[in-house]
Parts: structure tokens; C-alpha cells; sequence
């Protein structure tokens, strides 16, 4: 039988996550597999624009320090021009420097996600949650009442290694002041149907940029 597709059902295109519906209740797989090429492509630009960022105070002390260094030695001329080139290829180098090390952070967080299989279902009384990979093995069994709020947020979040990766990711805020995170880095646009769908069906109050909707 072919699922409904719904007002909020946007998931991107290309996207693995599988789910079912049985009347008022959705079931929703979400498998390990490597990032998609357009993720990475995401990843870089993020990396670009952050290290960019990053760099200005390490650009800045560099071009302080190359001031008052061609000042004091009293380069001038042909010399001078060759020193501005040289500078200007330390400076870009520096960035992309940077920029690669932002990258392989942001890919290692990914690769790690992606790796994370959940399987979740929900109905209006409970919500069944099963996950296994790189940021450990669980089941969840949680009453409607045991639920305050779903949120999309980004995140440190810790794998078994005791490594901590800055991923998008699903957070449920429970009865008892615990949280529970899932779906570590994964497309945003993914984790938004995830919630919508959990938050519709359950009737849970969620929070999209800080605010509750």
C-alpha cells in the first residue's frame, strides 16, 4: 500500500529514511549508510564560510606582525611587492589551512551519524524508539505523558568513544528533566519531517529555532 503524502511530507530527494502508516500510527526507518555527495557539498561550504571566519584574528596578528616587520627592516621597492605576494599566499594558505580542518571535523561528525540505525514508532499513547551504531545501543519506550517537548537542535552530542561531534539532531525533553538525543547528522529537512510527523501524531509540542510551535 503506497503512504499518503502529506502537507509536511519533505523529505529531500534522494533521502533513505523509509516509514509506513497503520491508521493514526507511523512507523519511520532510518538506516547506516555514507554521507550523500550533496551533504559533503553542504559540509564544505559550511567549513569555507566558518574558517573564514575563524581566520580573521589569526590574519589579523599575521598582518600586524608582516607591518612592522617590512617597517622595521625598511624593505621598499621591488622587494616590497615580492614580500606583499609572498604575504598574500601565506594568508590564503592559512584560511584553506583552517577551512580543511573545519571540513574534517564537520565530515568526521557525519561519517559517524551516518553510520547510527533508528528505527522509531509512534502512536498517540507511545513512542517506540530502537538505535544502534556509534553513538550507542538502546531501546526507548516512552509514554505520551513522559513527553514535554521534540526539538530540532545542533549540538555537541557524544559517541561511545567519549568523542563529542557538533551534529543536527533530534532531542526529546522528558517529564523528569532528562533529554534524549537521536538521529545525529542527519539532513536537516529530514529531522524536520521526523518531528513534525512524531509531534503530529503524538500531539507533543515542539520547537523549531527556539520557538515553540
Amino acid at each position: 500500500m503506497l503512504a499518503p503524502t502529506l502537507a509536511y511530507d519533505d523529505l529531500p530527494p534522494g533521502s533513505d529514511i523509509r516509514r509506513s502508516y497503520d491508521g493514526d500510527a507511523v512507523q519511520m526507518t532510518v538506516p547506516a549508510g555514507e554521507p550523500p555527495l550533496a551533504v559533503l557539498q553542504q559540509a564544505a561550504y559550511e567549513a569555507l564560510a566558518s574558517g573564514a571566519v575563524s581566520s580573521c584574528a589569526l590574519l589579523l596578528l599575521a598582518c600586524i606582525v608582516f607591518y612592522f616587520g617590512i617597517r622595521t627592516n625598511r624593505i621598499s621597492g621591488v622587494t616590497l611587492t615580492w614580500a606583499w605576494i609572498f604575504f598574500a599566499i601565506f594568508c590564503a594558505a592559512l584560511v584553506m589551512l583552517v577551512c580543511w580542518i573545519r571540513y574534517g571535523l564537520l565530515t568526521d561528525g557525519l561519517r559517524a551519524g551516518r553510520r547510527q540505525t533508528t528505527i522509531i514508532a509512534a502512536n498517540p499513547q507511545r513512542l517506540l524508539i530502537e538505535t544502534a551504531g556509534p553513538f550507542g545501543t538502546a531501546s526507548h519506550d516512552l509514554p505520551r505523558e513522559a513527553i514535554t517537548r521534540i526539538q530540532f537542535v545542533r549540538a555537541p552530542m557524544r559517541d561511545q568513544t567519549g568523542h563529542s561531534h557538533r551534529t543536527c539532531h533530534l532531542q526529546f525533553a522528558l517529564r523528569d528533566g532528562r533529554t534524549l538525543a537521536i538521529l545525529p547528522a542527519r539532513d536537516p529537512r529530514e529531522l524536520h519531517w521526523i518531528m513534525t510527523a512524531i509531534a503530529r501524531t503524538m500531539s507533543i509540542a515542539m520547537m523549531e529555532n527556539g520557538t515553540r510551535a
